[in-house]
């Protein structure tokens, strides 16, 4: 019997030999034709998460996951069964001090992302910077990784 670290969706496939292509990458997540990479989720490590799309049952916006506000959280999980990667721009966005924005709660719900994994409780979150790119291209994958795709 597998212990919880030796499971499958913690490892990256086998084939190291597939052609490895970006679709998508900021600063808390990476799409891949091998993986979702959801980074700074570990703690303390601040190590990254790779999850093969075949072990992804799913992949909402936290306002179509059902998520309410009061069940995100800067790192770790909150009230959800989400756990959050590390990400400072919860609270605030903007790139320089004179552009800094409290971020409304309508912003949050639709600009962070959650994965279900197949066979697990705890759901993985993640800030993402561009929302409808990111969505975009995971949905691709998702497709492209079904087994009824072929």
């Amino acid at each position: 019997m597998a212990t919880e670290s030796e499971q499958v969706y913690e490892r990256l496939p086998e084939d190291e030999t597939a052609p490895l292509e970006i679709l998508y990458e900021d600063e808390y997540v990476q799409v891949s034709t091998r993986a979702l990479v959801i980074k700074r989720y570990y703690f303390p490590s601040l190590g990254s998460r790779a999850i093969p799309w075949n072990s992804i049952e799913w992949v909402h916006l936290a306002r179509d996951a059902n998520i309410k506000w009061y069940g995100m959280k800067c790192w770790g999980m909150g009230i959800s069964p989400v756990w959050w990667n590390c990400k400072a721009r919860l609270i605030v966005r903007g790139s320089r001090w004179y552009t800094l924005k409290i971020n409304g709660v309508q912003n949050l719900l639709a600009s962070n992302i959650v994965v279900k994994v197949k066979n697990t409780y705890i759901r993985p979150g993640s800030y993402v910077d561009r929302p409808d790119l990111a969505m975009a291209a995971i949905g691709q994958l998702i497709y492209w990784n079904h087994p009824h795709s072929n």
